[in-house]
């Protein structure tokens, strides 16, 4: 069945009949096996759950495509019952929602005295990483040959080809950026569930997140600073009013001139406090939060596509150096890659070390327990691929209680990012030491802000680093020449980042088990 809608008995035979409909769908439109067997189980689990309600007697089946990525849609009429809430979890519409932005799950709606169930898993396709590593040779490739060309004529094919697409395409990612970042944060709160669920569990797993995140960069920071220039703002002593004007700089004077400004701070702020309005009404405003809801869908899918055309903007900024004779600024850059390694080993021994002195736990025994999730997330770049393993290993071999883990990971693999925060922080470093940006005191400190606010807003999604940057060496007063070098430099530098959120959530989500009393100790004790 394809671009086809079809209705079937809600009996067994017909929801066998529309399980193996969809999953020769998905197959046929190039979804890995996997997946399409996994929408399959989940497709006939819901339908058997609404047969056992006895809510209706017959259901419509849609595959189709949009925008060239498959989707398969349920609709069940019959009262309101959404098959993907656990009734013995309060917390299961917010674990939902995460887990479908990450593409883990299907989404649930009610609307017009029907169920709609709706699933849009990933097609296969090249690896971004891949793509973006072919980039960056071919740009080099042709740049070295183009140095065999007259000065004149790289000069004008640089500034009159090159430097409109690459100025369009920043352009572009400034004006996206904003909005990814406010309905990410926004609609990030409005999963949390509700203000029962925030208050038990939800308030002090993300305060103890953020914490994380900003002790981690602080020591991480620490530890690179020294490979770094400090200068004295303006050739004075550090002055903290300069701190203070910084923080009463994220509130804004108003909604709208965070957006027209790309102040990233400011957006976050006003992120939060819609977010918390939202999530104290509840039901009153459930119109609002859909529209939220479906706005950072949208949003999101836009950056999604965006994406696709990294590659092609990695290609012409490296292309645009060699021709305008700053290929050195790139090839300077290997500094920030030993940098962040150390920084990198610096966090992970700072949290191995916390876990293991407070639940007294030997650190090989931790090690050889988080290795293999570690692994994939530096091999893949990729916290989804690495989800399942994750979520069995901090069950069955850290022995966190799943009321901590089947909420915590998903929440965590979205906003808990130290890798990010501290690439963030060393890569702001080395971008200002390569175009001479005085490194003072203040400029740190809003360096550091910035990085940790950062990496706590950005939405898991391919090209939502890039955005980061944009917005990171805006604020912080760096060529845009900038992105493009660290944009090259991701290819590589992702890798390490994702490796690195994957251990610390693992470590995070162990002492938080055990803080609530929810942790296995002989589990996590154990060599097994």
């Amino acid at each position: 069945m394809e671009n086809a809608e079809e209705k079937y008995a809600l009996t067994g035979p017909g929801i066998d009949d529309a399980g193996e409909a969809a999953y020769e769908f998905l197959t046929a439109d190039k979804v890995e096996r996997k997946d399409a067997l996994r929408v399959r189980l989940a497709l006939e689990e819901a339908l058997l759950r609404y047969r056992d309600e006895g809510t209706a007697e017959g259901f419509t089946l849609r595959c189709r495509r949009r925008f060239r990525a498959p989707r398969v849609e349920l609709n069940v009429p019959g009262p309101s019952l959404d098959p993907l809430a656990e009734p013995d979890r309060p917390d299961s519409g917010a674990l939902t929602g995460m887990m479908a932005q990450m593409g883990l799950a299907p989404l649930w709606q009610y609307k017009d005295g029907v169920n709609r169930v709706l699933f849009t898993p990933k097609r296969k396709k090249r690896s971004l990483m891949v793509s973006l590593a072919i980039a960056l040779v071919v740009a080099v490739a042709l740049g070295y040959l183009c140095r065999l060309m007259p000065e004149t004529a790289r000069l004008a094919l640089s500034d009159k080809l090159v430097s409109p697409l690459f100025n369009t395409f920043v352009g572009l990612l400034t004006a996206v950026s904003g909005p990814m970042i406010f309905l990410s944060v926004t609609w990030g709160i409005c999963c949390i569930g509700d203000v029962a669920s925030f208050g038990r569990i939800g308030k002090r797993m993300i305060a103890k997140f953020i914490l994380y995140t900003v002790i981690f960069t602080v020591i991480a920071g620490a530890a690179v600073v020294p490979f770094f220039s400090i200068a004295a703002g303006g050739g004075q002593a550090f002055d903290p009013t300069e701190l203070m004007d910084m923080v009463l700089d994220i509130v804004p004077a108003n909604f709208f001139t965070p957006f027209t400004e790309g102040n990233p701070l400011q957006i976050i702020f006003v992120a939060v406090l819609i977010g918390m309005a939202l999530l104290v009404l509840g039901e009153k405003v459930s119109v609002t939060a859909t529209f939220v809801e479906q706005s950072n869908y949208v949003v999101q899918l836009i950056m999604e596509a965006i994406s696709t055309l990294v590659p092609v903007f990695v290609f012409g900024s490296v292309f645009k150096m060699f021709l305008g004779d700053e290929f050195r600024l790139l090839a300077q850059s290997y500094k920030i890659i030993l940098i962040m390694v150390l920084g990198t080993a610096v966090v992970m021994v700072c949290s191995l070390a916390l876990v293991c002195v407070r639940w007294k736990v030997r650190p090989m025994t931790i090690l050889k327990k988080t290795m293999p999730t570690f692994l994939i997330g530096l091999s893949t770049a990729s916290a989804v691929a690495a989800y399942p393993t994750n979520q069995n290993c901090c069950e069955r071999q850290l022995g966190i209680s799943e009321k901590i883990t089947r909420f915590g990971i998903p929440l965590g693999q979205v906003i808990y990012m130290p890798g990010a925060s501290v690439l963030f922080l060393v890569g702001g470093q080395c971008m200002a030491e390569t175009y001479g940006v005085a490194i003072t005191p203040a400029w740190l400190l809003t360096l550091l802000f910035i990085s940790v606010m950062l990496a706590i807003a950005a939405p898991p999604v391919p090209g939502a680093a890039l955005t980061c940057y944009t917005l990171l060496f805006t604020q912080l007063g760096m060529p845009m020449e900038a992105v493009a070098i660290m944009t090259a430099l991701n290819v590589i530098l992702e890798f390490v980042a994702t490796a690195l959120n994957l251990f610390g959530l693992q470590l995070a989500l162990t002492d938080l088990g055990g803080s609530l009393e929810m942790l296995d100790i002989d589990t996590l004790r154990s060599k097994k």
